[in-house]
């Protein structure tokens, strides 16, 4: 029986590729597997990061300037 690492190694998987370039290789795997887009851990943080909300300012409420005196 083969061992999960060797049929990974035989599949084109490299140990001392980019983190990135494995999260690629095993969705392509789970992909064409079973048909489904997984969301990769990397991915998955990236959107929680642009999910943020930005400042937003609303100026339509403001006041005069104040009237100078003399």
């Amino acid at each position: 029986m083969k061992k999960v690492g060797d049929i990974m190694q035989e599949l084109g998987f490299r140990k001392e590729a980019p983190d990135s370039v494995k999260e690629a290789f095993l969705k392509h795997l789970i992909h064409a597997a079973t048909g489904q887009v997984v969301e990769t851990p990397s991915e998955k943080k990236q959107r929680i990061h642009e999910a943020g909300e930005q400042l937003c300012f609303d100026f339509t409420k403001e006041k005069s300037p104040p009237k100078r005196t003399g």
